[in-house]
């Protein structure tokens, strides 16, 4: 039997206001091409479905096509919900869904009903020759218990705690209820030494706290989501899946993957299957001369539309590069090959820096709140305070998001 593992689509995400549903919709028919040509019997997707818990229309419509067109496929599907999912929302058709062999998961029933999140894997003769527990995003109300006057060490030593005793149960049942099969599981959360890129949110609350590897190792196999780069925390054991597509500028340098597992005789294979690019994400600095030089140099390789992300570096005012770079942008369209998406533009020259002071190409709502809050802080001495500030702010911040 065959196992695709997939995770962080985030449906509805756009890159500096450029809609990447195309992306998304390339990456499907690749992915139903791939179960069909590999018979695959299972797909699991590990969280991050949308990039809103508040999906648009659009983003809603691209999901549920594409669940229609799995069911065209003998693959069934289990999916659960990620920190920018709504669990309520990937709930809501539950039964629906079942009916067409697509289980999903998006709130956590407790600890003491974990049984809910195990779902059996039966082959063709109707056998079962694996299980999987399906594990949603953790919230903070599952993981520990609210202390008064906390500070950060205690909030951190109780969710690493918590999560531990979750994981660890999670496994023993799984044990005791399934002795003699593979044991696989999928979760969405921030192992320890992973790095997040620009497009996932840092936030650090609930199982966004980095978890010790070893408190993770409760299973044969376990897929995750979250780090969009697919990193390796356990080799063969517990594997991130990376995200299909780049979802910031900044992915642009890896390999996109699906995980592949093949159960053969109660033991477990792993392997990897390169996404296909489709789209190149370019970041480009320097002055407006060099900007502009470089820019010609470029080539779009792929069949979607090259997005560019610039900054221009000048020691002195020169209020003619907002005109250039209108031009630029003109002239780039032209050809439909690249577009640009966002625009830096930094004059080093202090007095310089005054008179432009009005200029800001950058759009207010392409402003990433944490990270106008880290920019503000950068130059304070203790190091705790800021760490505090940013915890707090950011626990705030996606109570406001979530509700």
């Amino acid at each position: 039997m065959k196992v695709l593992i997939t995770a962080d689509w985030h449906i509805g995400k756009k890159l500096h206001n450029e809609d990447l549903v195309d992306d998304m919709q390339l990456f499907f028919d690749w992915l139903l091409n791939k179960i069909e040509q590999e018979s695959i019997k299972y797909l699991l997707v590990a969280g991050d479905i949308f990039d809103h818990n508040n999906p648009s229309n659009e983003a809603t419509k691209t999901y549920y096509s594409f669940l229609r067109r799995l069911t065209t496929l003998k693959c069934k599907a289990i999916i659960i919900a990620g920190n920018h999912d709504s669990p309520s929302f990937i709930d809501v058709p539950k039964e629906l869904l079942s009916v067409f062999d697509i289980q999903v998961i998006g709130a956590f029933p407790g600890i003491d009903k974990v049984e809910q999140i195990f779902i059996p894997l039966l082959n063709e003769q109707k056998e079962q020759i694996a299980v999987v527990a399906a594990i949603p995003f953790l919230q903070d109300r599952f993981i520990r218990q609210v202390g008064e006057g906390e500070g950060a060490k205690e909030i951190s030593k109780k969710i690493k705690e918590g999560m531990k005793l979750i994981f660890s149960s999670i496994g023993e049942k799984l044990k005791g209820l399934y002795p003699n099969i593979p044991k696989i599981a999928i979760a969405h959360l921030s192992a320890q030494g992973t790095k997040v890129s620009e497009a996932e949110r840092e936030i650090q609350i609930g199982n966004q706290e980095g978890i010790p590897s070893e408190d993770l190792d409760c299973f044969d196999y376990l897929g995750l989501g979250h780090i969009h780069t697919g990193e390796t925390v356990i080799p063969g054991r517990v594997q991130y899946a990376s995200s299909p597509i780049s979802l910031g500028i900044t992915e642009n340098t890896y390999k996109h993957k699906v995980i592949q597992l093949e159960i053969i005789n109660n033991s477990i294979k792993e392997s990897f299957i390169e996404i296909p690019k489709n789209r190149s994400l370019y970041q480009v600095a320097g002055t407006m001369d060099e900007v502009e030089q470089e820019i010609k140099l470029l080539q779009n390789k792929y069949s979607l539309q090259a997005l560019l992300d610039i900054k221009i570096e000048e020691k002195i005012f020169n209020p003619t590069v907002s005109d250039r770079l209108e031009a630029l942008n003109t002239e780039l369209a032209i050809t439909n090959k690249m577009k640009i998406v966002n625009t830096r533009v930094l004059f080093t020259d202090k007095t310089s820096q005054r008179i432009s002071a009005t200029y800001d190409p950058q759009e207010l709502n392409n402003l990433n709140p944490i990270k106008v809050l880290q920019d503000l802080i950068l130059s304070r001495e203790d190091e705790e305070e800021k760490k505090i500030l940013l915890e707090r702010f950011s626990a705030i911040y996606a109570d406001i998001k979530q509700n």
